[in-house]
Formats: structure tokens, C-alpha cells, sequence
């Protein structure tokens, strides 16, 4: 697999709780030259659009997971996650030289940080914060509402959310203060895109 020089792939995580708009921002990010966005969310609901994925051994038991109903442990993600990459590569989408990746949704607890620390070079971290679980309970309402979904009610939110500070901030403490931008997630997308790009800009991460 072509890797960078270390060995390792460039990244830059994004974190926040649910409903703070991670998701698009690191899509207009992964717009950019230079780099990618890696959804786990994608690279799980895509398996089955990808018979080579989904036929392989780790795409058929992480599917046969998720048809009967239950947790795919962490090991497998990032497994799969590895498989996808190379996929990625042997196809021409994800180029290791030429970009860094943008990862939305790996690492979500500390034991996958562990996991991927071996070949994962994280340039930078950008946490989204949120200063309003209420907001939040009624972003998520309303994209329940626009796509007809009925999964995404305040109850299940505030799971997730207990789910969020449990177990993925606790990832934060596992890199350097210095990695990590916060940047307040309650704004217009393009602003909260623009500051972004700017403080990526000063850490020289964009061309």
C-alpha cells in the first residue's frame, strides 16, 4: 500500500456531538484539493453498493452485524476501514502521497484510537463544539422531518449524546492540546467553513 514517507496516512479528525454539522463540514472540506473525506457512516452504508466489499470476509460479517441488529465491535470497523482505504487506492479515489484525509467518525472511542495509531499520522484535530443540547435536539428534529426519518427523535438523541461525552471526547485526551482547533459549531455553514480554512491556512495544512 503507498503510504507516506513515515509510513503512516495524514489525517485531520473531526469531532463533535451529533447535530452540530461534522458531517457537512468535512464533505466541504474533502471538496478541497488535497484532500479526502472518509466517512464511516458512508463506508458502512456503501458495502452493499460495492459487491467486492460486501463479498469480502470482513464486509459479509460486518453486514450480517447490522442486518440482525447488533454492535459491530471496534476491531472490525477498523478493519474494514483499512480494507476501504486500499480499495480507495487501488481505484484512484485516495492518492497518500498527494492527500490527507479527512476522518469523520474513526476514531469514536479511545480503543479505536489505539488501533489506528500505527497508521494513522493525525495532523490535526477540529472539535465543533456546542454550548446548547436544545439546539442540537432541534437540528436533529428538523432533518428528521425534511427526510422523512422517524429514528432521529429527541429521545434517541440525547442517548447519542450521552454516548458522545462518554466515550469520544475521552479521545481528545488522547492527543496533544496542540493538534486540536476548537471552533464553535452554532454558526452559518460558510462562516464556520471559512474558519476553518483560515486556521488551517496559518498551520500551513492548506496549499
Amino acid at each position: 500500500m503507498q503510504k507516506m514517507p513515515n509510513d503512516k496516512y495524514r489525517a485531520i479528525l473531526i469531532f463533535g456531538p451529533p447535530g452540530i454539522g461534522k458531517g457537512t463540514q468535512a464533505k466541504l472540506l474533502g471538496n478541497l484539493e488535497g484532500f479526502l473525506h472518509f466517512s464511516t457512516g458512508d463506508m458502512v452504508r456503501g458495502l452493499r453498493a460495492d459487491p467486492k466489499m460486501k463479498n469480502s470476509d470482513i464486509g459479509k460479517k460486518v453486514t450480517e452485524l447490522i442486518d440482525a441488529g447488533n454492535f459491530v465491535p471496534d476491531d472490525l470497523i477498523v478493519r474494514l476501514f483499512y480494507q476501504t482505504l486500499e480499495q480507495y487506492i487501488q481505484n484512484g479515489k485516495y492518492k497518500p502521497l498527494k492527500q490527507t484525509l479527512i476522518l469523520d467518525g474513526i476514531p469514536r472511542n479511545v480503543p479505536q484510537t489505539a488501533m489506528i495509531n500505527s497508521k494513522i499520522d493525525v495532523v490535526k484535530i477540529i472539535y465543533l463544539t456546542s454550548s446548547d443540547d436544545n439546539v442540537l435536539a432541534e437540528r436533529i428534529e428538523k432533518r428528521a422531518r425534511l427526510d422523512g426519518r422517524k429514528d432521529d427523535t429527541r429521545e434517541i438523541l440525547m442517548k447519542r449524546l450521552e454516548t458522545y461525552r462518554k466515550e469520544t471526547v475521552a479521545v481528545l485526551q488522547k492527543y496533544s492540546m496542540d493538534l486540536i482547533i476548537e471552533i464553535d459549531g452554532f454558526g452559518k455553514v460558510e462562516n464556520i467553513r471559512d474558519e476553518i480554512l483560515e486556521k488551517l491556512e496559518a498551520e500551513n495544512l492548506i496549499k
